[in-house]
């Protein structure tokens, strides 16, 4: 199934940020606003962990449970790069919520050449997953999964703890695949989808920039704006008091880049001068 156009909202500086280095960037996950959504995720499988391990007369599951919980543990100490997008169009609340007053912009990406782009760079690109019920029923698959792949691996010969070490990469790998897209059910409207990856800390890519009260690591994901395969979709200016001067501006990145369905501005009603 083909990805819908996916919106980035940002400011003016933003903007020029993404086509002058031809990138987008994606911050460590636990510098986000909304980085708790993480913890969630983890809080959900220690509560089917402690279950399982609760209602099993099996003393080599219960061990396991405990390792799978201690994995868990690390988990919120992965360096998770995350970059974010809506599926929707001239967004009231992404205008308000991502961009300074009147000065906001939003570049709209065709998201099945996104994905082309990013994986090559070690990113996935999947939707956020905000139904608590649907979010149980993948934690809950996962657990089991997980308790039962150490299960059927071990041999009674191997170290306990060494073996679980062992495996704890793939435990993790395998919780990352879904557990930075589970968010909380009073965001839904947005319709995020991220970009995610871990990225080790000494790997070259990664840099630092200025936030409110600390430096933010971040990685510039390359978006390929100069290439044919261009993702670049349109761009949108978002409410001003001067609209007219906005667009006239814009019309100075044809020299860099295509936008393959224009430039627009926003109709939202929405004031804040």
């Amino acid at each position: 199934m083909s990805k819908p156009i996916l919106h980035h909202y940002t400011s003016g500086a933003g903007v020029l940020g993404i086509i002058e280095s031809d990138s987008i960037w994606a911050t460590r996950i636990q510098y986000m606003n909304d980085a708790k959504e993480f913890l969630h995720a983890i809080e959900i499988a220690e509560q089917h962990l402690k279950k399982i391990g609760h209602e099993s007369d099996d003393d080599l599951r219960k061990k396991f449970c405990e390792a799978v919980s201690d994995n868990l543990n690390r988990a919120d100490k992965l360096t998770i790069y995350v970059a974010c997008f809506s599926e929707i169009d001239d967004s009231l609340s992404q205008w308000r919520g991502y961009c300074p007053p009147s000065f906001g912009y939003s570049l709209g990406f065709d998201g099945d050449k996104l994905e082309a782009l990013v994986k090559n760079q070690g990113f996935i690109l999947k939707p956020c997953i905000y139904e608590s019920v649907e979010q149980g029923n993948i934690v809950k698959r996962w657990v089991e999964k997980a308790v039962e792949y150490l299960i059927a691996r071990y041999r009674d010969s191997e170290d306990f703890t060494e073996y679980c070490r062992k495996q704890s990469g793939h435990i993790l790998e395998t919780f990352i695949q879904f557990a930075p897209f589970l968010k909380h059910s009073s965001f839904q409207d947005e319709r995020e989808w991220r970009l995610v990856s871990v990225i080790p800390t000494d790997d070259s890519r990664t840099e630092l920039r200025p936030g409110k009260s600390t430096l933010v690591p971040y990685v510039k994901v390359k978006l390929g704006l100069s290439s044919d395969q261009t993702p670049l979709w349109n761009l949108r200016v978002g409410p001003t008091p001067h609209k007219d001067l906005a667009m006239n501006a814009i019309t100075v990145m044809f020299n860099k880049v295509r936008f393959r369905n224009g430039i627009a501005a926003s109709e939202t009603p929405y004031r804040d001068w």
